[in-house]
């Protein structure tokens, strides 16, 4: 299950992690790992980008911390609609 889709659109997406105990990582694949996912920050971080007529879900992994450990992460997605 994805942790937000970004829809088709010119956007700003910002987003980040509540559980400074663990870290995770956000990506547009499944197969999310630290290698090549885009580490979530309790800062918040954002990226601007054109995302085609499908739009894009992004899943996220968590690495770290306790196993039971639950995780929230907060986002903002800004579009030109």
């Amino acid at each position: 299950m994805p942790l937000f889709t970004v829809p088709p659109s010119l956007c700003n997406v910002t987003f980040y992690n509540l559980n400074a105990s663990s870290t995770v990582y956000v990506g547009s694949s499944t197969a999310v790992t630290a290698a090549n996912g885009l580490q979530c920050h309790s800062i918040p971080t954002s990226f601007f980008t054109y995302v085609g007529s499908k739009g894009v879900s992004l899943y996220g992994t968590q690495i770290g911390g306790p196993a039971t450990a639950a995780t929230s992460i907060s986002y903002v997605i800004s579009t030109d609609f």
